[in-house]
């Protein structure tokens, strides 16, 4: 099958929101980092958003005097006690849930037979799928970029040439890659690879003039904006 465009999604804040407080669920990475590295940290939401679980758990290690590579050794098993985290506390309480217009348009561009349909996101990839099947959404991705596959996040994108003729048998051009986040950071990802940029409104702290300001193909406050149809070809121009 050959795709003519693949969507990526960035998943927080984007396709899914926090529901309930924030404190339990962010409190994770202190715990983590503590049990995995026993190291004392402090997690800030505001400075992190939008930036991917490696550079971030590097970002908060760096100075206690631990080396890169003891750092990346022990990487997984910080992810992993970031997982039973989260599924402990989904015992407790509701931890997220869809948001509705992105979900309507990712369950849309999954029916297309010529649309690719990802994730391009900060959480490592165990985290991610746990996100998405807690969430219900994993059947309408078929392809992923993830936050322990790079340092940063526009290193992240340009994964996706190499990964895509890996994984979905294709290379595709940049004009043909459609990055769809709530962040700054997603759209400077979108414009390293010179892929089309569509911001969103829906994620936490930040505003929407400050994302107009990165100057993305499309800021929206809706995924199911009548622009954002026409893009896709799902409805007439």
């Amino acid at each position: 099958m050959t795709y003519n465009k693949l969507a990526l999604f960035d998943i927080d804040g984007t396709l899914i929101a926090h529901a309930g407080a924030l404190t339990p669920a962010l409190n994770r990475y202190q715990m983590a980092i503590k049990a995995t590295y026993g190291i004392d940290t402090i997690y800030n939401l505001k400075k992190y958003n939008g930036s991917i679980e490696r550079a971030i758990a590097w970002d908060l290690l760096k100075d206690s005097g631990i080396s890169r590579d003891a750092f990346l050794e022990k990487f997984p098993m910080y992810v992993e006690h970031l997982r039973e985290s989260l599924m402990e506390l989904s015992q407790k309480q509701p931890l997220y849930v869809p948001i509705p217009d992105a979900v309507t348009l990712a369950e849309k561009l999954s029916q297309k037979k010529d649309t690719a349909v990802g994730v391009i996101t900060g959480n490592a990839k165990r985290i991610a799928e746990w996100k998405l099947v807690y969430t219900g959404l994993t059947p309408y991705f078929s392809f992923g970029l993830y936050g322990d596959e790079a340092d940063d996040r526009n290193e992240l994108a340009k994964l996706v040439f190499e990964k895509s003729k890996k994984e979905l048998h294709q290379t595709f051009a940049p004009k043909d890659i459609i990055v769809i986040g709530d962040t700054i950071h997603d759209i400077r990802a979108g414009k390293a690879i010179g892929a089309t940029t569509i911001a969103v409104t829906t994620g936490l702290h930040v505003a929407k003039n400050v994302l107009a300001h990165e100057q993305p193909d499309f800021l929206v406050d809706t995924l199911l904006d009548n622009a954002i149809l026409t893009l896709f070809g799902l409805v007439e121009a």
